[in-house]
């Protein structure tokens, strides 16, 4: 694409705080301007934009008329998942390009919607049960039918545990629903669809290693592995997948979908159609080239969802991990080697969320994580190699001069 296609062209950005360095980096190339919307004056994209507006961005009649007052020509929403359900809601008013609609988003991010979706394609669905229900085979996982991150999600024993966790889901959820479903276990398993032209791309999967579950939160990830070596189970569910993705009209964009693999069946249990906060895409742009959230820019501006995407096609050349340092509560006074992981030759990418000062308030849930660390390898015994080194580097003390680091898991 030529840059002067986008030369001074007016981009709306809401949120994307975990995606600066991809926004600035093709803003700059392609001389767009970009303009951030939100009302936290502290949020990673107010300190790089070119223009900062502190507003409540899922105000829908201040937002289209400031849409229209700043001449913007297209929006780039990056935030929280009902950040961006309300701007699906009103984006089809303005005219700009945008990867999603209303009904599309309903499906697939409204969990008990894609499961019922998943039985109508012929893609497994783990057996769901409401609190009337008289026979529950416990233990039983609750959560809200359409947010992620972990919140307000409990795995539950008991018919009293289910009520709490019940109330609990309920208050995370937008639309004040909740799913409750057989808890599982086996094999984690993630893969991402990506859309071009009505097109369907799987370029990546991956397995995971969790850190232990802190009281009746979900397990978190310590390790992303890629491939994962359940593949040829998940590449079942791509056929199936690109036909619902055909019948919903979702010409261009990505959906990431994760699940578990039990007795051989590969069950989804989750779902984000918008870039994930699992950061995926930097493993595959480190491997093929072709940069997501450049797509997403490039589309909300013409309409095109990225250039070339052959090389989607062919598997990853090479082994890779993402590691997710987790936290302890407490506050952080000291933060020791980051600085010499960044510079490891087999290191290509670190994102630190938390810094000296910072006090973690998460443990046990997906915002527990001191930073992403994303390394490359040859073989899966030099990926093992390289992950020991960089966990022997990094060091976290709270007030007491202790460790926040949490346990890591002893078979990675």
């Amino acid at each position: 694409m030529k840059s002067d296609e986008l030369k001074g062209k007016r981009l709306a950005v809401f949120g994307a705080n975990n995606v600066v360095d991809e926004v600035t980096d093709f803003a700059h190339r392609h001389g767009i301007v970009l303009i951030s919307v939100g009302n936290v004056p502290e949020a990673p994209i107010h300190q790089v934009s070119d223009e900062q507006y502190y507003m409540d961005c899922t105000d829908e009649a201040a937002m289209l008329r400031f849409f229209k007052e700043k001449h913007i020509d297209g929006l780039l929403s990056c935030s929280g998942e009902m950040v961006i359900r309300k701007t699906v809601g009103f984006i089809g008013k303005t005219g700009f390009h945008y990867y999603a609609t209303p009904e599309q988003w309903d499906v697939l991010m409204n969990k008990k919607h894609f499961k019922e979706a998943c039985l109508r394609y012929g893609m497994p669905a783990i057996p769901a049960f409401r609190l009337e229900d008289t026979a529950i085979p416990y233990p039983v996982i609750v959560k809200p039918v359409d947010n992620g991150g972990s919140f307000g999600i409990t795995v539950c024993h008991s018919r009293t545990e289910m009520e709490e966790a019940i109330a609990k889901a309920i208050r995370h959820s937008t639309v004040g629903e909740y799913l409750c479903e057989k808890f599982i276990e086996g094999p984690y398993f993630q893969f991402e669809i990506w859309r071009q032209n009505g097109k369907s791309y799987f370029p990546y999967t991956k397995g995971r290693v969790f850190y232990d579950a802190i009281g009746t939160s979900p397990q978190q990830p310590f390790l992303d592995l890629y491939p994962s070596p359940e593949a040829d189970i998940i590449s079942r569910l791509y056929e199936p997948m690109s036909h619902l993705f055909d019948d919903l009209g979702i010409d261009n964009g990505s959906c990431m979908f994760q699940g578990i693999i039990c007795d051989g069946v590969p069950y989804i249990m989750d779902t984000a159609f918008r870039l994930s906060g699992g950061m995926d895409f930097r493993v595959v742009h480190e491997d093929k080239g072709i940069d997501l959230v450049a797509c997403y820019m490039q589309h909300a501006l013409t309409g095109q969802f990225g250039d070339d995407f052959s090389a989607l096609s062919e598997p990853l050349h090479s082994r890779y991990a993402t590691i997710c340092i987790g936290l302890k509560n407490g506050h952080i006074t000291r933060i020791k080697g980051i600085d010499d992981v960044r510079q490891l030759p087999f290191v290509y990418s670190l994102y630190q969320y938390y810094y000296e000062g910072d006090t973690m308030q998460y443990s046990g849930l997906f915002l527990q994580v001191l930073c992403r660390i994303f390394v490359r390898a040859n073989s899966r015994q030099e990926l093992q190699s390289n992950i020991n080194t960089i966990l022997g580097l990094i060091e976290v003390e709270g007030t007491d001069g202790n460790s926040l680091l949490r346990n890591y898991p002893n078979k990675y």
